[in-house]
C-alpha cells in the first residue's frame, strides 16, 4: 500500500466535518502529484495544464467533496489507484467541454453495443487487445480472445483509409477536432467507471501474480497471444507447434490452470456471465 493511502480513512472522514477545509488542504499536500500526473497526459502546455488541474479540483471539491467521499477505504482498490480513474474521467469533461465530443462513424454506428466498445477503445482510446478483454470479460461478456481479435479485424475493414487516419490523429493528439467526418451518433462513453477500472487493475496483479506460478511453456503461450497480441499462426510457428488449431487448444488449457491458480473472486476463476453479443 503506498503510504499515503494508510490515512485515506481520516482523511475523507475530516472532509465531512467542521474541518473540511483543512482536510482539503491536507489532500491537495499528499495527492497533487498524483492529480497532476494525469493531467499531463490531457493538456499540451502549462496554460492548458492550470485550467484542467483546476477544472479537476473544483470537481473533485463540488457538493462537499462528494466524490471523494464516495470512495471506501475498506474496498478492493487503493485510493491512488482508483483516484487516478476519477481525475481521468474528470479530464475527458475537461476535454468535451473545450473540444466536444467525438461522433462515430456511420459504418461503425450500425453495429452492435460490443462493437462500438471495440472501436472506443481499441481505435480512439488506444487500448491493447489485452485490456480490451479484461474489460469485456469483466462486463460479462463471454468473448474469447480471438473473438475479440476478430471483430477489431472486421472493424478495421469496415474504415476507410481517410478514417483510419482520423482516429490516429484523434488518438495521438487531444487538440484534432472532433470525429465529423461521416458521424452519425455521439460515442458513448465506454470507459469503465472508477471503481471498475480500479478493480480491474487489482485483478491484472492477481493474474500477473499467478501467471508466475504457471509451467515456463504456459506463460510463453499466454504471453505471446494476449500480452503480445500474436495471432495463432505465429504463436505456433515460434513455439513449435502444429497449427493454429493446436495452438488454441493449448492456450485454452493453459488458461484453465490459470484460473485454478487464481483466487475465487479473481476475474477468471470462475466462468464469465452469459451476455447478448
Amino acid at each position: 500500500m503506498n503510504p499515503s493511502d494508510r490515512v485515506i480513512g481520516r482523511l475523507l472522514e475530516a472532509l465531512g466535518s467542521v474541518d473540511a477545509e483543512s482536510a482539503w488542504t491536507d489532500f491537495l499536500r499528499i495527492y497533487s502529484d498524483t492529480v497532476y500526473g494525469v493531467v499531463r497526459t490531457f493538456a499540451r502546455d502549462a496554460d492548458q495544464m492550470g485550467d484542467c488541474f483546476l477544472f479537476v479540483c473544483e470537481r473533485l471539491a463540488a457538493n462537499n467533496y462528494r466524490r471523494l467521499r464516495a470512495f471506501r477505504p475498506d474496498g478492493k482498490a487503493q485510493f491512488s489507484t482508483w483516484l487516478r480513474a476519477v481525475v481521468r474521467n474528470l479530464c475527458l469533461d475537461w476535454y468535451r467541454s473545450k473540444y466536444g465530443r467525438r461522433g462515430l462513424f456511420r459504418s461503425i454506428a450500425s453495429r452492435d453495443t460490443v462493437d462500438q466498445e471495440i472501436f472506443a477503445a481499441i481505435f480512439l482510446r488506444g487500448a491493447s487487445v489485452y485490456e480490451l478483454w479484461l474489460h469485456l470479460s469483466r462486463k460479462g461478456y463471454s468473448l474469447s480472445y480471438g473473438d475479440v481479435d476478430r471483430r477489431i479485424e472486421q472493424l478495421h475493414g469496415l474504415l476507410t483509409a481517410r478514417q483510419l487516419w482520423l482516429v490516429s490523429a484523434a488518438r495521438t493528439n487531444l487538440e484534432t477536432p472532433p470525429l465529423n467526418e461521416d458521424a452519425a451518433v455521439e460515442l458513448r462513453d465506454a470507459s469503465p467507471s472508477p471503481e471498475t477500472l480500479a478493480i480491474l487493475r487489482e485483478t491484472e496483479r492477481f493474474v500477473r501474480k499467478a501467471l508466475l506460478r504457471l509451467h515456463t511453456t504456459d506463460r510463453i503461450l499466454l504471453r505471446l497471444r494476449y500480452f503480445e497480441g500474436l495471432p495463432l499462426s505465429e504463436v505456433a510457428r515460434l513455439v513449435g507447434l502444429k497449427d493454429a488449431q493446436t495452438t488454441d487448444r493449448r492456450i485454452r488449457e493453459a488458461l484453465e490452470r490459470l484460473r485454478k491458480q487464481l483466487p475465487s473472486e479473481g476475474l477468471l476463476a470462475g466462468k464469465p456471465k452469459s451476455a447478448s453479443v
